[in-house]
């Protein structure tokens, strides 16, 4: 059983003025600040819309698992998974260890974790995949999508896309030394993870 954890991140400012002009850019700055929510919340409503589509990248569902499968039915095709339980309502997830090639990128060591909703169907997919990959990953994203948004806080560094129907990918970098992984989160149209904080994952 794995244990779900929420973090923040928000990009930090400089602080520099010393001429009227640099005040005044300064203080738009922490208006802008002031006005952003702490935490992936910021990240999840912000991302900017996508150069090609996110639907039709991940439309039907995400590593053979079509959006809104239904619990039983994820057990029943990946019956060796590990439930992941919590006590808000709508945060249950399933995870497994699939080892599957995704975008063109190996990641032969890592898995996948799903989450449900609160009648217990798919509508979210946490990709792990190896640090190695990192760079590897962003560019096949960002050439997908275009230039996304990008925020980060301590050891972790996040970025992601929201399309026009509201579905959101995003990918989070952390850890330190040899503990560092990567996730890309995926969300279908509709779901607002922000609404109970499910399936952040942890750093």
């Amino acid at each position: 059983m794995r244990s779900l954890a929420v973090t923040a991140c928000l990009k930090p400012w400089r602080r520099c003025a010393r001429t009227h002009a640099h005040d005044r850019r300064h203080k738009r700055s922490e208006v802008q600040v002031k006005s952003w929510l702490t935490g992936l919340v910021f990240l999840l409503l912000s991302v900017t819309s996508c150069a090609a589509s996110l639907e039709d990248a991940f439309g039907e569902g995400v590593l053979g698992i079509p959006w809104g499968t239904t619990l039983d039915q994820l057990v029943g095709a990946y019956p060796n998974g590990d439930h992941v339980f919590a006590t808000t309502p709508g945060c249950r997830a399933y995870w497994i260890k699939d080892g599957q090639t995704f975008l063109s990128v190996p990641r032969p060591r890592s898995g996948v974790m799903y989450g449900l909703d609160e009648k217990n169907r798919v509508v979210a997919a946490v990709i792990a995949f190896e640090f190695e990959r990192q760079l590897e990953l962003r560019s096949v994203l960002s050439g997908m999508f275009g230039t996304p948004v990008a925020a980060s806080k301590g050891n972790v560094q996040a970025y992601g896309w929201k399309s026009k129907s509201g579905m959101q990918a995003v990918v989070r970098e952390f850890g330190q030394g040899q503990q560092r992984i990567i996730w890309l989160a995926i969300y279908a149209a509709g779901y607002k993870p922000s609404a109970a904080s499910c399936y952040e994952v942890p750093g």
